[in-house]
């Protein structure tokens, strides 16, 4: 049997139920193309200091998830998976280039892995008008860290778990 709330934890708990997804959703969503290489989806993580972003296709329709965990699953499962920046991924001795030549060396887009091929297929969303505890459960029961916000069949927001704490710890 669940262990009652404390009278000064009421209020507390009494907001929380009142919060829908629509009220702590992300609306600007960070997004990396199906297509991207995965040096292209490295950066855009770090940049914007994100653990994950939806994957988009051609049409811009969301077609998976990629996470810092997806490009660290490949690159522990295929260290040769992992991006080659640099000069040395020509393997070509220093002594054999010009100084301008270093410029022009750039990892072709062909050699990389793209995002289509380390992320997750299965995308999960909640209803604009789930409550917190709702959204949780969705989160556990998939166990992922964000979910897409969907109204009336389109998706208009995320959460991560991110929001859920800073919506918890306000």
């Amino acid at each position: 049997m669940p262990q009652p709330i404390p009278p000064a934890l009421r209020p507390s708990v009494e907001r929380w139920a009142l919060v829908t997804a629509r009220d702590i959703m992300r609306s600007q969503v960070v997004t990396v193309s199906y297509a991207d290489p995965l040096s292209e989806v490295e950066r855009v993580l770090g940049e914007h200091r994100i653990s994950g972003a939806p994957v988009v296709d051609a049409a811009g329709r969301i077609v998976g998830v990629v996470s810092i965990k997806d490009l660290i699953e490949r690159y522990a499962e295929d260290p040769d998976s992992h991006p080659r920046r640099g000069h040395g991924y020509y393997h070509m001795s220093s002594e054999e280039l010009d100084d301008e030549d270093y410029d022009s060396f750039e990892v072709p887009e062909e050699a990389e892995e793209t995002a289509a091929d380390v992320m997750t297929s299965e995308v999960y969303s909640v209803p604009a008008s789930a409550s917190l505890k709702e959204i949780a459960a969705a989160m556990a029961r998939h166990r992922v860290h964000r979910v897409l916000v969907e109204d009336q069949g389109r998706h208009v927001g995320l959460i991560s778990t991110m929001e859920i704490l800073e919506c918890l710890s306000a």
